[in-house]
């Protein structure tokens, strides 16, 4: 992971944010990840679609009924 997209937080390395909560790994005009082939497990566990990533991209969440 590209050193200068890092952050230390409590102890941990982490990836940095945007203001608006996005991952700075994020292309901010096409919204594709950057680091794609190369992000961490924690990227890769995070579910495209979920209400985290629909809030991040600027979507209203869906709920289930």
């Amino acid at each position: 992971m590209p050193e200068e997209l890092t952050v230390e937080r409590e102890g941990h390395l982490c990836m940095d944010q945007r203001g608006d909560g996005a991952c700075v790994g994020l292309d901010p005009d096409s919204r594709l990840c950057t680091l794609y082939e190369t992000r961490p497990q924690t990227c890769r566990d995070f579910n495209r679609g979920e209400a985290l990533c629909l809030k991040i991209l600027g979507f209203p969440a869906t709920t289930s009924a």
